[in-house]
C-alpha cells in the first residue's frame, strides 16, 4: 500500500476523530464519541468522512447504528506551515447523515428510521422514512420526526419530502402501573 495514502488516511482519521466531540449530541452527557465500522473512506478535498458497514457510534449511554454514516466538516483556513497537510482545512462537524437501518438507542427510548440527518447549525435531527419511536410500551409512528436538540421539541409529520401527505401519525400510549399507597395496601 502507498505510504503517502496511509499517512493521508491516518491523519484524516485523526483529524475527524478529534473533531467528533464538537458535535457530541448523541448523549446529554457529551462524552467522547467512538465510531466503529467495516470501512472508512476519507475525502480530504470535501472535508468528509464516510463510515460504512455495520456503523456503530457510541457516546456514554447513547448509541447510533446505521448502514452508513457520512460526517461533513466545516472548512477552516489552515496555518501556513500545515496548509498542504491532509485534514489541515477541516473544522468542526457541521452535518452527520445516517442512512440505512438507522437506530438511535438511549436507556429510555429507541428510535428507528431509514435516514437521520443531524444539522449542527440548526441544532436539529430530522429522521425520515418509516419512523418508529418506542418508550416502554408506548409507540409513535410517522414518516418524519424533527427533533430540536436544545429545546427537546419533537414534531412528527407524515408529509413526504415532495410535500405530499402519506398517511397519519399514529401513537399508542399505555398508562404506567400505579403503585399502591400504604393506606391502599392496608385496606385490602
Amino acid at each position: 500500500m502507498n505510504k503517502a495514502f496511509i499517512r493521508t488516511t491516518a491523519l484524516a482519521v485523526l483529524v475527524s476523530a478529534a473533531a467528533l466531540p464538537a458535535f457530541a449530541q448523541l448523549s446529554a452527557k457529551r462524552g467522547a464519541i467512538v465510531i466503529n465500522s467495516d470501512k472508512l473512506e476519507v475525502i480530504d478535498a470535501q472535508n468528509e468522512a464516510l463510515f460504512s458497514g455495520r456503523v456503530d457510534a457510541v457516546q456514554d449511554d447513547a448509541r447510533l447504528r446505521a448502514d452508513k454514516l457520512d460526517v461533513l466538516f466545516d472548512k477552516k483556513v489552515a496555518k501556513d506551515d500545515t496548509a498542504n497537510q491532509p485534514g489541515a482545512g477541516w473544522g468542526d462537524v457541521k452535518t452527520i447523515i445516517a442512512t440505512g437501518n438507522v437506530f438511535y438507542v438511549t436507556p429510555k427510548q429507541v428510535a428507528k428510521a431509514e435516514k437521520a440527518v443531524y444539522d449542527v447549525v440548526k441544532d436539529q435531527v430530522v429522521m425520515s422514512g418509516n419512523v418508529v419511536v418506542t418508550q416502554g410500551k408506548n409507540v409513535i409512528r410517522g414518516d418524519k420526526l424533527v427533533l430540536q436538540i436544545s429545546t427537546g421539541r419533537a414534531i412528527f409529520d407524515t408529509t413526504k419530502n415532495n410535500g405530499t401527505p402519506s398517511g397519519r401519525v399514529r401513537a399508542a400510549f399505555f398508562p404506567a402501573k400505579k403503585e399502591k399507597t400504604e393506606s391502599e395496601e392496608q385496606a385490602n
